[in-house]
């Protein structure tokens, strides 16, 4: 089964009060999620050079701590030589229309590592060094698209804020303003970095909150990584051993998605378990990792949308750990509207890139005529199915070591294409 591996940053927050005698009976309140609230900040800049990054940067977010603190953002910043501006010749030329500028810089993006922005925790931000036209920078207001220039090291702060729901701020007061003034780059204001007005605070704050938990970007491979110990954690009864300490994490999971569990470090012999959110025992495991630590692997949770993941030791142990999930993704296809879609060779790319594997089923009255399986794509080993339930049968063009091949699939028939880097090969 192909597979995506996330190390998550296990960096986790301290349980509330809970004694020996605690049977998860209350998870959801006690308990912390996997992962920070965190947003993944993609600069992609026009010039080779920009003079004020670092400024740029820490004015960014200094703005978005000013409303809440605890959001961990993770900044990458780009250029034209970087391997992530494939095929962006028709963005990185600067045009004198911010507009038009902004939505070939959006569609790029979209076609190029989404299906679409919404639900996502990235937010990208193109930067020249000089103005659009009269424009310092725009952007989409509660969207993840945005234009800043380095006329004014805080304009990303700016857009940023459209982006994060803020609207514009007039208040000014001793050649000071809002970071949501209108004319960031006005010469009589310095610009603040924090919202100065209730109404921006309390739009910003919400959507913030609205983040997901779960680190998002499936697409730009990121690590997370971090440590935990269980050695001053809270004592619980209902383990395999009463008295044992342990950590509880939070897990949300997704639709039509497998994982396995690892401990893939511990200077102590581990033992794992998964509940549900009622305080059901789903699963637990003592050494089916390397040695003596634990291993849940092909956890399918349905339609749960959290679980809980439980790490304790055998007889009592406690020490340091390491944890890693490794997410399946399975898309499956067999609505008229996608299926009709498939013939753009770019809109099935981005449903490889977004998933582990895509099984697209077909049968009378929904049904698709070619498929063409993309030569380039985000991500590693990738696998696409088809199921033919119709009286028509389906074409399917792909290439194995730059050989172009094609396989008419029929009626009553299931085929896999597996791609391991040097095209697609049938299973």
């Amino acid at each position: 089964m192909n597979k995506k591996i996330l190390l998550l940053c296990i960096s986790f927050f301290c349980l509330a009060s809970t004694n020996a005698y605690s049977k998860f009976a209350d998870l959801s309140r006690i308990t912390p999620t996997i992962g920070k609230q965190s947003i993944n900040l993609w600069f992609w800049k026009i010039a080779s050079t920009i003079d004020d990054q670092d400024d740029i940067e820490n004015n960014l977010l200094d703005t978005i701590s000013s409303v809440d603190p605890n959001v961990k953002i993770y900044v990458h910043w780009f250029d034209s030589n970087d391997e992530y501006y494939w095929f962006f010749y028709n963005a990185n030329r600067k045009n004198d229309i911010p507009s038009f500028q902004l939505r070939l810089f959006r569609n790029y993006v979209q076609s190029s590592y989404y299906l679409n922005a919404v639900g996502h925790n990235d937010y990208h931000i193109l930067v020249a060094e000089d103005k659009w036209g009269d424009y310092s920078g725009v952007a989409y207001l509660r969207g993840h698209f945005s234009l800043s220039s380095d006329d004014n090291e805080k304009i990303a702060a700016h857009v940023m804020g459209h982006m994060l729901n803020a609207q514009h701020n007039y208040d000014t007061s001793w050649f000071s303003a809002s970071i949501m003034y209108p004319h960031p780059s006005y010469w009589l204001y310095t610009l603040q970095t924090k919202f100065w007005n209730s109404d921006n605070q309390h739009s910003v704050g919400r959507t913030l909150k609205k983040l997901k938990h779960f680190p998002d970007s499936k697409l730009i491979d990121i690590e997370y990584l971090g440590d935990d110990s269980t050695k001053n954690a809270k004592k619980y009864n209902g383990l395999k051993w009463d008295e044992s300490r342990a950590n509880i994490h939070k897990l949300l999971v997704e639709k039509n998605t497998i994982y396995d569990i690892t401990i893939i470090q511990a200077d102590f012999d581990t033992y794992l378990y998964v509940y549900d959110k009622d305080g059901n025992l789903l699963d637990k495991n003592d050494d089916g990792g390397p040695g003596s630590w634990s291993k849940l692997e092909h956890q399918d949770f349905g339609s749960a949308k959290e679980v809980y993941l439980v790490v304790s030791g055998y007889k009592r142990a406690s020490g340091e750990y390491k944890i890693r999930l490794t997410d399946y993704k399975t898309l499956i296809i067999e609505d008229s509207d996608t299926l009709s879609s498939l013939g753009e060779n770019n809109n099935l790319r981005n449903f490889i890139n977004l998933n582990n594997k895509v099984w697209i089923k077909v049968h009378n009255g929904i049904w698709v005529g070619e498929i063409t399986l993309p030569q380039r794509f985000l991500g590693k080993k990738r696998k696409v199915t088809l199921t033919v339930d119709s009286r028509w049968p389906v074409k399917v063009i792909f290439t194995v070591n730059r050989i172009k091949k094609s396989r008419i699939v029929s009626q009553g028939e299931e085929i896999t294409w597996v791609n391991t880097g040097d095209g697609w090969l049938i299973k």
